[in-house]
């Protein structure tokens, strides 16, 4: 318990240090009233997807994976090893999961939410529907129970990606060069922007959450600088527009 505690302090830190810094130094230029709508329509979704959802988030995950898990090789590594390719297993599982999201039409009903962002920012990283997040833990239950991962590691992985998932979709400007230098290991915001493309031919890449590896040995990753952010289509969204996506729009 006390290391979940931590976990959620740092992660508001950091969203909060993200969210600053993307208001002062902003890498594109909003109008005010995208950010408003943006930013309401994204907390109705937090507090939504919390209230209907939380038994099917991680603790769910915990309670199904610790009453059906096969206990594999992880129990016979040391414990560093168990970390290290624990969190590379997931990430590249998170990795494929995330890809096929974009590719199977029935997923990609409930992803293209997240997509309909047209200002790109930290609380983008809350804006997920709930159809999706129950999909989610189905996935990421069946991960835990066929590979045997130990459930700190998991625990530490989920906490990992919504530090990331906060810094890859902040509006933040940093250089050239360091974006250059991060792309080589992480995902960037810029490489995120471009998975946030109005294209489909330029958001269909970079899928990845920690690394930029698996993008780079799939042939998915992009460095397009997108002409425009969010879908073209469903236009902007408040909070009951955003739920009842899946069934309106399907592109």
């Amino acid at each position: 318990m006390e290391l979940e505690i931590l976990f959620i302090v740092i992660t508001f830190i950091v969203f909060i240090v993200f969210l600053l810094w993307e208001l002062y130094a902003p890498a594109r230029v909003y109008t005010h009233e995208y950010k408003k709508n943006s930013y309401i329509t994204n907390s109705g979704v937090f507090i939504f997807n919390n209230i209907l959802t939380y038994v099917l988030s991680v603790a769910s995950i915990f309670v199904i994976a610790s009453s059906l898990q096969l206990h594999g090789i992880f129990t016979l590594l040391p414990i560093p090893a168990q970390y290290i390719i624990g969190i590379l297993l997931l990430d590249l599982l998170i990795w494929f999961w995330h890809m096929i999201n974009h590719r199977v039409p029935f997923l990609w009903s409930f992803h293209q939410t997240h997509h309909a962002e047209k200002y790109l920012n930290t609380t983008s990283a809350l804006r997920f529907h709930f159809g999706e997040l129950i999909l989610a833990v189905v996935f990421k239950s069946f991960i835990l129970i066929i590979l045997g991962i130990p459930l700190e590691i998991f625990l530490m992985y989920e906490s990992l990606i919504t530090i990331f998932a906060i810094y890859h979709h902040a509006n933040i400007r940093l250089s050239e060069r360091i974006q250059m230098i991060l792309e080589y290991v992480i995902i960037s915001p810029r490489l995120h922007q471009t998975h946030h493309s109005d294209k489909r031919s330029e958001h269909d890449s970079n899928y990845g959450v920690l690394f930029s590896w698996w993008d780079i040995l799939f042939q998915t990753k992009d460095k397009t600088n997108p002409d425009k952010i969010g879908l073209s289509y469903g236009g902007e969204k408040n909070l009951w527009s955003f739920l009842i996506m899946p069934l309106v729009d399907r592109k």
